[in-house]
C-alpha cells in the first residue's frame, strides 16, 4: 500500500460522514413527523411546531439534488483513485509471477491467464475473481495488496486440484455416460453418436455417482458436487491425457457449426496451459475405428 492510501481512505470516510450528516438533516423533520403517534393528544401541537422545519418541495428537491451530485462526485473520485492503486498492484503482481517463471498472458482488459486459471481484475472497484475456461471458481473479492491476489489464486488452485478426478475413474465414467446416452437416444452398438456436451455433463455426474455406489448403496458419496468449472477441467484432462484411453473406446470433442454456437451449445475448453488459446466445443463422440 502506498503512503498516500491511508490519507485517501481517511478523506473518503470523512466525505461519506459529511454526506450522511447532511442527508439526515434533510429528512430529520419528516422522520420526526413519522415517529408521532396519531392518537396522541399532543400530536397536532407537535406537527404545528414541525411545519416551519419541513422544507418546501423546491427546497427539498434542491437539497436532495445537491446530495446526489456530491455522492456521484465522491464515487467517481474514489473509484478513479482505487483504479490507479489497483493498476500498480496488478503490475507488481504480474511482474513477480513472471519472475518466478509462471506462464502469464494478458487475455483482455484487466484479465490475465496464469497457468491454468484466468485472473480478472475490476480496477474501479478494486476487486478480483478467478475462473477456469471462463467459469468462475472464486468470486469477486476485495484487493488491497499483492498478497491478496496470491491468496485468491492459491484458493483457486486448491479447488482445482481437489476437483481433479483420477484418470481411471474419469475414463470409466466418460465411457459409462456416453454408452448410457447411446442407449437412451437409441443408437445401436458400434454406431457413432454426437452428444451435446451440455447433455453429457449431467450424465457424467450420474455415472460418477453410480461408480461410487457400486461399493454399497449406503456409501457416502465423495463427489456430491461437480460445478461447471470442475467439469470443464476434467474434460480438458480427459482430452489431454491420451495415455489413459483405449483407442477403440476413446471419445473425442467436436467444435460444431456456427449454428450450434448460436444455439448456445458451445463450452470453452483447452484451459490447462496459458500458452495455448481457448477452444470451443459442442459435441462429444466416439470416432469410427473401421
Amino acid at each position: 500500500m502506498s503512503e498516500s492510501e491511508p490519507t485517501n481512505a481517511a478523506d473518503e470516510a470523512a466525505q461519506i460522514k459529511a454526506l450522511q450528516k447532511d442527508a439526515r438533516a434533510v429528512v430529520k423533520p419528516l422522520e420526526t413527523l413519522l415517529s408521532l403517534k396519531a392518537n396522541d393528544a399532543a400530536a397536532l401541537d407537535a406537527i404545528d411546531k414541525l411545519i416551519v422545519s419541513i422544507p418546501t418541495g423546491e427546497r427539498f428537491a434542491a437539497a436532495v439534488d445537491e446530495i446526489r451530485n456530491r455522492a456521484t462526485a465522491l464515487v467517481a473520485q474514489a473509484r478513479a483513485g482505487r483504479s490507479e492503486q489497483i493498476r500498480k498492484i496488478e503490475a507488481d503482481y504480474v511482474r513477480a509471477r513472471r519472475a518466478e517463471g509462471a506462464v502469464v498472458k494478458e487475455s483482455g482488459e484487466g484479465k490475465w491467464r496464469i497457468g491454468r486459471v484466468e485472473l480478472e481484475i475490476d480496477r474501479p472497484k478494486a476487486r478480483a475473481r478467478v475462473s477456469y475456461n471462463h467459469e468462475q471458481i472464486v468470486g469477486w473479492s476485495p484487493i488491497a495488496t499483492p498478497p491478496d491476489l496470491d491468496s485468491l489464486l492459491d484458493k483457486a488452485e486448491k479447488l482445482l486440484t481437489a476437483a481433479e478426478i483420477p484418470s481411471d475413474t474419469l475414463f470409466r465414467a466418460f465411457h459409462d455416460a456416453y454408452e448410457h446416452l447411446k442407449r437412451t437416444i437409441g443408437r445401436g452398438e458400434g454406431q457413432s453418436l454426437r452428444v451435446p456436451i451440455k447433455q453429457f455433463y449431467p450424465e457424467l455426474r450420474v455415472a460418477l455417482a453410480r461408480q461410487e455406489l457400486t461399493n454399497g448403496a449406503d456409501k457416502k458419496l465423495v463427489r456430491t458436487e461437480l460445478p461447471k468449472w470442475a467439469f470443464l477441467l476434467n474434460l480438458d484432462c480427459y482430452r489431454r491425457d491420451t495415455s489413459m484411453h483405449d483407442a477403440q473406446q476413446r471419445l473425442s470433442l467436436e467444435t460444431g457449426s456456427q449454428h450450434d454456437h448460436q444455439k448456445g451449445l458451445a463450452v470453452i475448453g483447452n484451459g490447462l496451459d496459458a500458452r495455448e488459446d481457448y477452444r470451443s466445443y459442442c459435441y462429444i463422440f466416439r470416432p469410427s475405428t473401421s
